[in-house]
């Protein structure tokens, strides 16, 4: 299925929340109810069920349904997901009642049939006849900012813990000002080292610390103490700082990034992109978004499947291998064996973290997590192939005090997993 879209990227008018999900929630409560408040409390229930917040993590917590704030929160994106599902055409208001538009009882019967994937694909075509985002974030910003690494964009963040500067040594203005230079030097060496650029940040750098002189979170002179309580706000205001300027200087996305960061997430719940905190690289620490698809006229490559066509001739096509095709099956254990094989050499135990395994795997193949997932499943039950495959749990994350599941587990025969073993048989 595809259609013919208009040329318009808007990313920027979307509202504040991350989650495909939302949408089916909205749709399977208005299926059920008419009126506003039954919608909404429905949706609330569905919402709590499924972990959903405002965040881009899943909720491990389970929200307090009597508090007041609470119920604000969930008021406020009840009203955000109604707003966009009403733009996309899948549901009608009168004022209060609601009911599900044709498109909109069509999108509920692929989830229902195909699955979530069918389904965010369908929402995907609805978002770029709106938004033309993925397009722009795809075609416009990675393979143009990068197309010597196949459109990889990072945002390095480095503490001064990682630089080998100990926290307690930071007692004054000149000693955080170290910092802000070593972690200006590790910047130049990231983009020359991924970007292929030779850049001096010394300007940029000089204006991050007037800004933060300017705002009296860092003194003017050398030897002025700093204030150890405002650490993790001068932290936070270096680190979106350098987002910033890797984002619209070096990347020349020309919105937000709040913008960038709900399309991304988004495009990374359908396979346009994948985006990750996570990568295991012992020479980067950050965030690498990478693109996943490709924005072309056509392709004769069977790895490419057609989403949708916009109206000057271009195609949006997902990059997706199948386990049907041997070379792809062959392809897929061979990464995994060298992804397991390259973790376990830097922890040096025969279970290593698969969640690391899958980010190089997702990385060296180009494949979102859930196809990962798929060929993982498949792998497992497979006798003819020649490794071994062993799965366990390590701990649980609701095991943990985190409140957001920030990595999901692979799930394999319905059970999450997160440690694996490989051997040759």
């Amino acid at each position: 299925m595809s259609s013919t879209l208009s040329v318009d990227a808007k990313p920027q008018s979307v509202k504040k929340f991350y989650f495909l999900d939302y949408f089916n929630i909205l749709l399977k409560s208005v299926q059920i109810h008419s009126s506003q408040q039954r919608v909404f409390e429905h949706f609330s229930t569905l919402k709590q069920a499924y972990h959903l917040g405002l965040s881009k993590y899943k909720k491990l917590t389970d929200d307090d349904p009597v508090s007041p704030t609470t119920m604000r929160e969930h008021r406020y994106t009840f009203q955000q997901v109604v707003n966009e599902a009403s733009e996309y055409g899948l549901v009608r208001s009168t004022g209060t009642t609601f009911d599900l538009t044709d498109s909109g009882k069509q999108a509920l019967e692929i989830y229902e049939t195909q699955g979530s994937g069918s389904f965010n694909e369908f929402l995907c075509q609805l978002m770029e006849e709106k938004y033309q985002a993925f397009r722009y974030i795809v075609d416009e910003v990675c393979y143009k900012a990068n197309p010597g690494k196949s459109g990889l964009l990072i945002f390095p963040i480095y503490s001064a813990y990682r630089l080998g500067i100990e926290r307690s040594s930071i007692k004054t203005s000149g000693n955080f000002r170290e910092y802000l230079n070593q972690f200006k030097d590790r910047l130049e060496r990231d983009i020359d080292r991924y970007l292929g650029k030779n850049i001096s940040l010394d300007r940029k750098n000089d204006e991050l610390i007037g800004n933060l002189i300017k705002v009296g979170l860092l003194p003017e002179a050398h030897s002025e103490s700093f204030d150890a309580r405002k650490y993790d706000a001068v932290l936070k205001r270096v680190r979106d700082f350098w987002l910033k300027y890797f984002l619209k200087d070096l990347y020349d996305y020309r919105f937000s990034l709040a913008s960038f960061d709900i399309w991304a997430y988004r495009g990374k719940q359908i396979g346009v992109l994948h985006i990750t905190e996570f990568y295991p690289d012992p020479n980067f620490n950050g965030r690498i978004v990478y693109p996943l698809s490709v924005v072309k006229t056509s392709t004769t490559s069977r790895r490419f499947r057609e989403v949708l066509t916009y109206s000057d001739g271009l195609r949006l096509y997902l990059h997706q291998l199948s386990w049907d095709r041997e070379k792809d099956r062959e392809e897929f254990v061979q990464s995994l064996h060298q992804a397991y094989l390259n973790v376990r050499q830097s922890v040096r135990s025969y279970f290593v973290n698969l969640l690391n395994v899958r980010e190089r795997v997702c990385y060296n193949l180009k494949i979102p997590e859930f196809l990962f997932d798929e060929f993982l499943s498949h792998a497992c039950h497979e006798e003819r192939l020649k490794i071994r495959i062993s799965l366990e749990v390590d701990k649980l994350p609701e095991e943990t005090s985190a409140m957001y599941l920030k990595r999901a587990p692979v799930m394999i025969d319905g059970k999450g997993r997160n440690i694996i073993a490989i051997d040759l048989v």
